[in-house]
């Protein structure tokens, strides 16, 4: 069984955005940066995964040959067509998902320690598409980092991760394969941009993260 572990946007304006998650119920969990990837985030945790907001806080990484391969700060600056989301898949009992890869070896990581990145994101054109180094749902993490996660606004799991992608794009085969293993569903559209099914106590309902890249 595979799950979606996370979701990342690199957002045109973070505050805006973040605005908009707030006036939804919806509180920050937690935030990090990450030296050496000149990036950091904020996150918002689900009961079943999490929602990361990225910016870039020092493009020089980019001359970091890892770093420059993952495209992270062009995702991260929207100074080319590149496409601003990523997707991390988590394995869990059973079959894995089998994906061809390559090892990000990231500076912000314990020495030996490295993320499978699907070979198709390396165009930067293409989805960011990883395994996560996690192995375990906000629920069952034992640190503190998920908060009350989103129990205030009566949200508790994502039912459905719908993508939105340009028309003139093809999906690849991982985004593709990942559609038939996990809840993400792609849809055509004008621009990448997504919604989140969610599930609250009373209901079920949608959370548009439309026009934000």
């Amino acid at each position: 069984m595979t799950h979606i572990d996370h979701i990342f946007i690199f957002p045109r304006n973070l505050g805006e955005l973040q605005r908009r998650l707030q006036n939804a119920g919806l509180e920050p969990s937690f935030q990090r940066e990450h030296p050496g990837q000149g990036t950091a985030n904020v996150c918002y945790c689900f009961d079943n995964l999490y929602l990361e907001l990225l910016w870039v806080t020092d493009a020089a990484a980019r001359l970091n040959p890892q770093v420059a391969r993952t495209a992270l700060i062009e995702r991260g600056t929207g100074t080319t067509s590149a496409c601003p989301v990523g997707i991390a898949w988590r394995d869990g009992p059973g079959r894995p998902l089998e994906l061809e890869t390559w090892n990000y070896t990231a500076p912000f990581l314990p020495a030996g320690f490295s993320i499978a990145v699907a070979f198709e994101s390396t165009d930067p054109q293409a989805p960011f598409i990883f395994r996560s180094p996690g192995t375990s749902p906000p629920t069952d993490w034992r640190d503190g980092r998920q908060g009350n996660m989103q129990r205030a606004a009566g949200i508790t799991t994502v039912e459905e991760v719908v993508l939105e992608y340009p028309v003139d794009r093809r999906p690849g085969s991982a985004l593709t394969e990942m559609t038939k293993h996990t809840i993400l569903t792609l849809e055509p559209g004008r621009r990448w941009s997504f919604s989140l099914w969610l599930e609250r106590r009373d209901h079920a309902g949608p959370l548009l993260l439309d026009d934000i890249c």
